[in-house]
């Protein structure tokens, strides 16, 4: 008979233990609902957030671009003002 009480395994020992480890598993599968929420959330942000982050590299992009040839344009007419105005100079001297 001794040996068949080593084999048996443990029973709590009350109600109240019982409620209160309960009480600890719910309080964890709360937790681990709450967390998975905010990670879902987040993975949700995220996607978001890459979506806008590429959006805004290509603006970059284009704007980065677009100074580029603005930069030419004002070379080009720095050159053209300078070549008038090196003509209007001659001009000037006859």
């Amino acid at each position: 008979m001794a040996t068949e009480a080593h084999l048996q395994p443990p029973l709590v020992e009350s109600l109240d233990e019982f409620l209160q480890l309960e009480a600890k598993i719910t309080r964890v599968v709360e937790n681990l609902r709450a967390a998975r929420d905010a990670r879902a959330r987040a993975e949700a942000e995220l996607t978001e957030l890459k979506g806008k982050h590429a959006g805004l590299k290509q603006e970059y992009t284009r704007a980065e671009q677009e100074l580029i040839e603005l930069r030419k344009e004002r070379e080009e007419v720095r050159r053209r003002v300078e070549k008038l105005a090196a003509q209007l100079e001659t001009l000037s001297g006859e």
